[in-house]
């Protein structure tokens, strides 16, 4: 950039800032590019970490379990998960989490959860959208997974959308 042209934006910068140039709505005014910067930076961590190992109570790069994963993804960014799949589940009834039943209401942030142990909630993961989640599995360790797979489709069990994440 030229020094005038550099000179322009700094001079339409403190004008916005002063308020002579724009004034705010309420709509303006609403956290809605919080929510969606903290989902995108979410699905940045998770997708960080494609290609880790599965590690039985593991809750780190070295290697993760299903829960371990989900609360490392989360880790200093909104809630602090419990390491279990069926917790992180139940969080849905606190004050500001929600429960999503259907699969079509899912969007990206929010937690997936799947039936794997006969009838209770075995496996978490992180909705990335389209009908993908990131998870950690005995068999892969974290990788992208359809929620309409066969193996998946069937065993769906609902989904939590945390605080953080709402809009």
């Amino acid at each position: 950039m030229t020094r005038l042209s550099l000179k322009a934006v700094a001079t339409f910068g403190a004008a916005m800032l002063a308020g002579s140039l724009l004034v705010p709505s309420s709509a303006l005014a609403h956290t809605q590019p919080d929510y969606m910067a903290q989902r995108d930076h979410l699905e940045e961590r998770a997708r960080s970490q494609i290609g880790a190992p599965y590690r039985y109570g593991g809750t780190s790069p070295g290697g993760f379990d299903c829960s371990g994963f989900t609360r490392w993804v989360f880790a200093g960014h909104g809630p602090d998960l419990p390491h279990s799949s069926d917790e992180q589940y139940a969080m849905a009834s606190r004050p500001g989490y929600r429960r999503i039943h259907d699969r079509s209401d899912l969007e990206v942030g929010d937690l997936v959860f799947h039936d794997t142990d006969s009838g209770r909630v075995g496996h978490a993961g992180f909705y990335i959208g389209g009908g993908e989640f990131i998870s950690s599995t005995t068999s892969d360790g974290v990788r992208i997974r359809s929620l309409y797979d066969g193996y998946w489709g069937p065993r769906w069990v609902g989904g939590t959308r945390t605080p953080v994440t709402q809009r």
